[in-house]
């Protein structure tokens, strides 16, 4: 009998759903995003910038005000128009971050927070083409959950947990390495680093 993968959790289609309510939902069950948000937008100085998987826009509102000209993208048509609403004059597009729809070296920054975790998502393939769309002394920025550097029984039954809705840690620093880039990294909690990486 072939065995059936688990249906995923977080899809578009959820994503849609919980658009309207996704600030509020995401503030109460996991507050260190928007930490994790605030702090990259501080590291914003001037330039472009481009959100990747950018949601409801939040990323892009803050870094809106520092000055910054704002772009993003999501597959979300919910969360496109929540981000559209917040910041009118981003440029935000319904593409894939497998495949980033810009040339070689276009903006200043290029940041991505809480999108990479999800059990199903290829990290490593998202990061090269956030790398490929930054330019030459530029930053590439990312918040998320890290593999843990002891593998502890508590930390084992976290990520049992987690997968079961469709998130998991990765090896970020490891990738980064990988592509020959040393990153930066603020640990906000155990479980929540922001890394940065400049090309």
């Amino acid at each position: 009998m072939e065995k059936r993968e688990r249906p995923r959790i977080w899809t578009t289609k959820t994503y849609n759903r919980l658009s309207r309510y996704y600030d509020k939902f995401m503030k109460f069950v996991y507050p260190i995003g928007e930490k994790g948000r605030v702090r990259i937008a501080e590291k914003l100085i001037s330039g472009s910038v481009l959100d990747v998987a950018c949601g409801t826009g939040t990323l892009l509102e803050m870094a809106g005000k520092r000055g910054l000209v704002c772009y993003g993208i999501d597959l979300s048509d919910g969360m496109i128009a929540e981000a559209k609403r917040k910041i009118p004059v981003a440029e935000i597009s319904r593409v894939s971050y497998y495949e980033i729809p810009y040339p070689e070296e276009s903006f200043n920054y290029v940041v991505a927070t809480n999108a990479l975790s999800g059990v199903h998502i290829d990290a490593k393939k998202v990061l090269m083409e956030m790398i490929r769309v930054c330019r030459i002394g530029g930053w590439v920025f990312i918040a998320e959950w890290p593999e843990a550097e002891i593998d502890t029984f508590e930390e084992r039954c976290i990520v049992w947990f987690a997968r079961l809705t469709d998130d998991a840690p990765k090896d970020y620093l490891r990738m980064f390495r990988d592509m020959g880039y040393e990153p930066e990294i603020d640990v906000l909690d155990k479980r929540y680093h922001v890394y940065g990486v400049r090309k």
